[in-house]
């Protein structure tokens, strides 16, 4: 009986060691897995950047060229073309003096470029009712098409890209972008509205 129980004992402990050696083995062959697996979603990440910024560049590049051209048919200042969104990314009228601050020009350098915006009939300008002495600017219809068309240009080179795309690559970058879209208002805010490209 007492050398059955020794037996027993002897058994229970060899494979208490045995379970606790297969744990120590798993353990330590997870270790390194568990890093490998990190580096790999690091590696993967960077992959996922130098791939984005190949997407960016070219987009980018593709867009400059009918943006520039659009730039040169207005025959605007870059002082105005910067004045003309800031007034229809904010959709308000602003001081030449806020506009001058929001854009890091001078107020002479503003007050010049909305005089040459309000001749050509892309802006308004009023009195302030507080304070007579500054002008108040905003958007015309006219001054709104400006905007409008430099979007239009930036679109149309998604428009190539994703028209050629093939039916597969499209709906898996549809997938990818809602999720991301879903996830991230202040992303999906900036989506065009409309057939003219306005946001």
């Amino acid at each position: 009986m007492c050398q059955s129980a020794r037996d027993l004992c002897v058994t229970n402990n060899t494979q208490s060691n045995h379970c606790a050696s297969d744990i120590l083995a798993r353990m330590q062959a997870f270790a390194p897995s568990a890093r490998s697996a990190r580096r790999n979603d690091a590696s993967d990440r960077a992959a996922l950047t130098r791939d984005m910024y190949a997407l960016a560049s070219y987009l980018m590049r593709t867009a400059n060229v009918g943006t520039f051209e659009k730039i040169a048919e207005l025959d605007l200042s870059f002082t105005q073309l910067k004045a003309l969104c800031a007034l229809e990314m904010d959709g308000e009228e602003r001081s030449v003096k806020a506009l001058a601050d929001s854009l890091g020009v001078s107020l002479p350098t503003m007050s010049r470029a909305v005089d040459g915006l309000f001749e050509r009939g892309f802006v308004d300008r009023q009195e302030d009712p507080a304070d007579r002495r500054m002008k108040r600017v905003r958007l015309t219809d006219a001054g709104r098409t400006v905007p409008q068309a430099l979007n239009e240009s930036r679109l149309s080179a998604l428009q190539e890209l994703m028209g050629s795309l093939q039916d597969e690559e499209a709906q898996a970058l549809a997938g990818a972008l809602a999720l991301i879209l879903e996830r991230r208002p202040e992303i999906a805010a900036h989506r065009p509205t409309g057939t003219r490209g306005r946001r």
